[in-house]
């Protein structure tokens, strides 16, 4: 039933932790502590307990990408509850289960957040609070551009753009933080249960589907699409996440997306246009019918707080995409320049 009796005595040891947690509950009117009641979910399906280590230490590590950000004095800070922290909470509770019975949190085996978090410091005070000091509070009127500062002044003086196809985003030298499988979205059913009672395999769309991890992994593929980022939130990662060193703050975010949807349409006037913020989905929970999942990113890069807007084809494509490029004229009364 498990690859090894140790896999097999750390699930009855979530049962019994289980059972003394839903005692404790008893004895309280029903009632458990908050971590106490994620934590007792976790045991009842302890869905990542046949996941290797390596993955979990990655959950880990985008787990706390997003618990962990940096302020405007460059300090290190907890991202408040409303902006997602109750859900990373109670990952992290699941978590902690899982790397305290495998003991793998070592020096040696550190989550890779922490390299990323040592880089912002590398050079001193991280180059995003530099940029950022003199500039007001951000509010949902607007938008923001990262990029180097000779792009950064094309954009703000002539309103250049280069709307790149998304799977560009999947060239190996981009940067961790945009490589990104933009033409492709990764599931993980959970199947833990279907995995002990029927021996390692599912049945899927009339096809028995081996299941080894306790999970049933599904990819869903989308055809290439024009895509355009920017941010709805300053962010002091993002111009070393980008290796930028300016930024357009957009004030006015209903009259560009007008420009840009009209100058695009001019250039492909039968393809559709879409724009909203991205929604950030957990592999193991998130599941649904939402046909413009060109908008789904994971949730390791939820602290960039996207907008997007994408450009698809009503037809099937016939040949590559290449970059675009339009020009909306000058964003001077619109928008500002910051440079670091």
């Amino acid at each position: 039933m498990f690859q090894s009796e140790s896999v097999k005595n750390a699930y009855h040891g979530y049962k019994e932790l289980e059972r003394e947690l839903l005692l404790k509950a008893q004895s309280n009117n029903g009632k458990l502590k908050r971590d106490d009641h994620w934590r007792c979910d976790y045991f009842n399906n302890p869905y990542l307990i046949l996941e290797e280590d390596s993955i979990i230490l990655e959950r880990l590590s985008d787990v706390l990408s997003n618990t962990l950000d940096i302020d405007p004095k460059g300090l290190i800070s907890m991202l408040p509850h409303n902006q997602g922290g109750e859900r990373y909470m109670r990952l992290f509770a699941e978590l902690i289960s899982e790397t305290n019975w495998r003991g793998i949190l070592t020096k040696n085996a550190t989550p890779d957040f922490f390299n990323q978090l040592d880089s912002y410091f590398e050079n001193g005070t991280p180059i995003g609070v530099k940029m950022f000091e003199n500039t007001p509070e951000f509010d949902s009127n607007s938008l923001i551009k990262f990029s180097k500062k000779q792009f950064v002044e094309d954009m703000y003086y002539h309103g250049k753009f280069r709307i790149a196809p998304a799977s560009y985003y999947a060239k190996g030298s981009h940067l961790k933080a945009i490589k990104d499988l933009e033409t492709s979205r990764y599931f993980k059913f959970k199947a833990l249960n279907e995995y002990i009672s029927n021996k390692g395999i599912i049945e899927f769309e009339g096809k028995k589907i081996p299941i080894p991890n306790g999970i049933f992994p599904v990819e869903f593929k989308m055809d290439d699409y024009y895509l355009f980022s920017t941010c709805n939130d300053i962010s002091r990662r993002m111009p070393t996440d980008f290796e930028s060193d300016a930024a357009l703050i957009i004030k006015d975010k209903k009259l560009f997306l007008n420009k840009l949807k009209s100058a695009l349409q001019e250039i492909l006037p039968v393809w559709q246009f879409l724009e909203r913020d991205v929604y950030y989905f957990d592999p193991y929970d998130d599941a649904s019918e939402d046909k413009d999942k060109e908008f789904w990113k994971h949730f390791a890069y939820a602290y960039q707080k996207e907008h997007r807007c994408i450009l698809r084809s009503k037809y099937q494509l016939n040949k590559p995409l290449q970059p675009i490029y339009v020009e909306l004229g000058s964003l001077e009364n619109i928008a500002e320049m910051v440079i670091a």
